[in-house]
C-alpha cells in the first residue's frame, strides 16, 4: 500500500531538506513541496496566504494521482490549528493510501539557530526565512503554539526531537521510524 508520509513541524527545521534525500534514495517516491508550488502562483509575495491554498489544491491532486498510481509520496508541509483541517488526512484517504504523520521538533534555541543558518534554496524559503528571522517574532511564536496546539490533538503523529541532531542524524531516526523500530 502506498504511503503519504507527511514531514510536520515549525518552518525551516528541516523538512524539506528530509524529503528531498528521502525521494532520492526511495525511487518512484514524490517529494511534495508544497512551498514550490506556491512560488509558481503570481503574486504570491503579496497574498501568501491565497497562494498557499492554491498550491496545497494543486498539491493534493498531484498527490492523490501518485499515489493511486502506486508510488509514496513524501509532503513537508507545516500544519497547525490555525489550518482548522488537518488536510493531508484527506489526501490519503482519497487515495486509499497508508498516512504517516512526523513532527520534526527542535527546541527553541536550536530552531532560532537553524532559523538564522538556513540558505533559501528557493524565493519561497527566503521569503519565510525573512519573515522569521526575529525570534522574537510574534508570528513565530504564534507557529510555535499553533504547532504545539495541533500536536496535541492528534495522538497518532510520531514526534521526533532532532535537537542537537546533524542532518544525517535525523535522516537515521526518520528512517528508524518509517521501518517501525524507531522512537515514538
Amino acid at each position: 500500500m502506498p504511503r503519504l508520509i507527511h514531514l510536520n513541524g515549525p518552518s525551516l527545521v528541516g523538512k524539506s531538506t528530509l524529503a528531498r534525500r528521502y525521494a532520492a534514495e526511495h525511487p518512484g517516491t514524490l517529494n511534495l513541496d508544497v512551498d514550490l508550488l506556491v512560488g509558481l502562483v503570481g503574486g504570491w509575495q503579496h497574498d501568501f496566504p491565497s497562494a498557499l491554498t492554491v498550491a496545497r489544491g494543486h498539491g493534493t491532486a498531484i498527490a492523490v494521482r501518485h499515489l493511486e498510481g502506486g508510488h509514496d509520496v513524501v509532503l513537508p508541509q507545516l500544519i497547525t490549528s490555525f489550518d482548522g483541517h488537518p488536510w493531508a488526512d484527506d489526501i490519503a484517504a482519497q487515495a486509499h493510501a497508508e498516512y504517516v504523520e512526523i513532527a520534526l521538533l527542535a527546541d527553541s534555541a536550536e530552531h532560532e539557530r537553524r532559523l538564522l543558518a538556513k540558505r533559501p534554496g528557493h524565493a519561497v524559503e527566503a521569503y519565510t526565512q525573512h519573515a522569521l528571522s526575529d525570534p522574537d517574532s510574534e508570528l513565530l511564536q504564534k507557529i510555535r503554539l499553533d504547532l504545539e496546539s495541533y500536536l496535541a490533538d492528534r495522538p497518532d503523529t510520531i514526534c521526533l526531537d532532532t535537537t542537537g541532531l546533524n542532518a544525517d542524524e535525523t535522516y537515521a531516526r526518520l528512517l528508524a521510524v518509517l521501518a517501525g523500530s524507531g522512537p515514538d
